[in-house]
């Protein structure tokens, strides 16, 4: 594994595509998360609005 690594650190013009490659994932992962988050709380808003309608309290 060190001699994969220090072979990309000795050659720059292969480790640009990966760290590319790296950054899309970790983006592409975040947002996937976020998304998540933003439906989580919109279920939970939807959620509180509902039992305060109906007068059950929380």
């Amino acid at each position: 594994m060190t001699a994969v690594i220090e072979y990309l650190l000795a050659n720059p013009l292969f480790l640009i595509p990966i760290l590319l490659l790296v950054a899309m994932m970790v983006w592409a992962i975040l947002k996937k998360l976020l998304k998540m988050a933003a439906v989580v709380v919109i279920a939970g808003v939807l959620y509180v609005l509902l039992v305060e309608y109906f007068g059950t309290g929380l």
